[in-house]
């Protein structure tokens, strides 16, 4: 819990586990105008600035007003900056190996610029961030990853140490929706058959195998529960039809009257 005036929703869980519908279905159900910054950093390949309007007595390029819009619809890693070279670099599939620590310190990175530039901001304004992945991926990812490249285990401790990482934790989210699958083989069968490409390393079924359980226990669970989140789970290997009709319930019994 941010502490914040604005509502803060965070849905985080496998590769291809319906993320994204999960995040349609709350845009759908929340009213009020939204603002995908995915169009913008597609646009600008930078970050909004919701803070100057002017650089000395230049308009700012990338000043978006914040009156001009109710929900924030985000994403991690960003595409812009950092969250860029994560995309395309660390994460890709150009048989480079970047440690698990590495890959954690880029992350941490990302995320305080983003913090610090576009989720505060919009929280401070009052309002509604819904944002797929988080701190949440780092806590779950990089420790799994430093086993599997045969490194130094990498300490959940020292992931959520990182300055990006302490601040996302500051500003925890108000809740945190994980949509879950039983079958994780049925989880690549969706990826090998979307549209939409990642590129990314981590979408395989051994990782995602063992990343599953960490999204279910209670580690996870207590670590945002410590910050004031609720961690809410949902089926989402049943229907894209019955996501969404859980999304509806989990907005109408814990969300719509939150703040």
């Amino acid at each position: 819990m941010q502490g914040l005036p604005g509502l803060f929703i965070m849905i985080d869980g496998l590769d291809g586990v319906g993320k994204g519908v999960v995040q349609k279905a709350f845009i759908d159900l929340i009213p009020g105008r939204t603002f995908d910054i995915h169009a913008f950093w597609d646009k600008h390949k930078l970050h909004p600035d919701f803070e100057n309007k002017f650089f000395g007595e230049k308009p700012n390029p990338v000043f978006v007003d914040l009156s001009g819009f109710d929900v924030l619809l985000s994403s991690e890693p960003t595409w812009a900056g950092v969250g860029l070279a994560i995309r395309e670099e660390v994460i890709g599939k150009n048989n480079r190996i970047y440690s698990a620590k590495s890959t954690a310190d880029f992350y941490a990175c990302d995320r305080l610029v983003l913090y610090k530039r576009v989720i505060i901001p919009a929280l401070k304004a009052g309002k509604t961030v819904i944002q797929s992945r988080g701190i949440s991926t780092s806590i779950v990812y990089q420790p799994i990853q430093s086993t599997m490249q045969g490194e130094l285990p990498l300490a959940v401790e020292d992931i959520i140490s990182l300055e990006g990482n302490a601040l996302a934790l500051k500003f925890a989210p108000d809740f945190l929706i994980i949509p879950t699958i039983k079958d994780v083989a049925s989880v690549m069968e969706r990826l090998n058959s979307r549209d939409k490409t990642d590129n990314c390393v981590f979408e395989n079924l051994d990782f995602q195998s063992r990343i599953k359980p960490l999204y279910e226990s209670e580690t996870l669970k207590n670590i945002f529960e410590k910050n004031g989140t609720k961690v809410i789970y949902l089926d989402a290997g049943i229907s894209v039809e019955k996501t969404k009709e859980q999304v509806k319930h989990i907005y109408e019994k814990s969300i719509q009257s939150f703040k």
